[in-house]
């Protein structure tokens, strides 16, 4: 390999728009640079042309999250993602309440365990109302409690358990913040209609209320639970599965029939967690694969860096391919104007 086609393969690592603006001058300037019979690269040139290709990437990934369809996303899936963790939160809650309307005596201790739910609850509805109502930045303030909250809680589940199944609301609660400190140039009423608000609240409503509607009712068949992945909860009654799938239905509803440019980005941007779901609940989490964690004298060991390096790095992977999916989507054809 000659020093100008390993310049050609390092100026390679740019991206496109980028290579086809410098690359011709860049190429030039490293030639003349060269020693006299020079063969191969300095570590040097590696170093700081790989950095640059780095660099030159992370701006390119910025300007692209910078326009106002993705800013608008980003409004949207905080919402989105506070309702759902305002009902994981509420569920039992609201439960323990009906159930005390309903007659059924609570002891001192039941209540006091059930203040953390309560309190994280009501915050991810905070978060979910200033959202709704256009103020993200504030929003993005208080779902920082939320998401170290969801955080503390992995780091608890994490010492007692062989496997690490619920990471994904983690992921979820730490997009939150992020998602909503981005000011976007219209409030989310404003990129949402209004019956797609009501069709958010109606799921929200729907999925908190659930386990008491079928417990007030008494209409669930106790006799034959369902134990069920994709519902997130077990030994439910019938009912109250039919009422959640109902509300995931409703939550889907209300992405699906976004327009387009909107409803691909909220895809996207939710990758990352659907993935961290895939790899902990579906595939590698279940027991005796490659998530599970092994003992030492009956004491559980740490996850090793090839079990972290999947849960951070794939995510993150599958997440850029999907952004660069859309983007060269998106991207004009040779007759359209870019």
């Amino acid at each position: 390999m000659t020093l100008h086609q390993a310049y050609r393969w390092l100026l390679a690592c740019y991206p496109r728009a980028y290579r086809r603006q410098y690359e011709d001058e860049l190429l030039g300037v490293l030639l003349d640079d060269a020693a006299p019979g020079q063969r191969r690269p300095t570590a040097r040139d590696v170093s700081a042309l790989l950095g640059g290709a780095v660099r030159a990437h992370v701006r390119q990934v910025g300007t692209r999250f910078s326009i106002d369809a993705w800013r608008d996303a980003a409004q949207v899936l905080g919402l989105i993602a506070a309702l759902l963790l305002f009902v994981r939160a509420a569920r039992v809650p609201v439960l323990h309440l009906a159930m005390v309307a309903d007659s059924y005596p609570a002891g001192i201790g039941e209540e006091f365990a059930l203040w953390p739910g309560c309190l994280v609850a009501a915050l991810w509805l905070v978060v979910a109302v200033s959202a709704a109502f256009g103020w993200g930045r504030a929003a993005a303030a208080i779902a920082v409690g939320g998401a170290a909250y969801e955080v503390v809680r992995v780091a608890e589940v994490y010492g007692q358990y062989s496997t690490v199944r619920n990471l994904w609301p983690a992921v979820l609660a730490a997009m939150v913040p992020l998602a909503l400190a981005l000011r976007a140039p219209r409030p989310v009423p404003a990129v949402l209609a209004r019956w797609r608000l009501g069709t958010l609240a109606a799921a929200t409503v729907v999925s908190v209320g659930a386990p008491s509607i079928a417990m007030l009712t008494g209409a669930d068949d106790s006799t034959s639970p369902i134990y069920g992945t994709w519902i997130f909860t077990v030994g439910v009654g019938r009912v109250e599965a039919i009422l959640l799938i109902v509300g995931y239905l409703l939550f889907a509803l209300a992405v699906l029939s976004t327009p387009t440019a909107l409803r691909l980005r909220l895809l996207a941007l939710v990758v990352p967690v659907g993935v961290t779901l895939l790899l902990t609940r579906v595939g590698l989490g279940t027991t005796g694969t490659y998530l599970e964690r092994s003992t030492h004298d009956g004491v559980l060991d740490a996850l090793t860096w090839a079990q972290w390096s999947t849960l951070v790095l794939v995510p993150a992977l599958l997440f850029a391919v999907a952004v660069a999916i859309l983007h060269r989507r998106e991207r004009p054809g040779p007759e359209q104007p870019a």
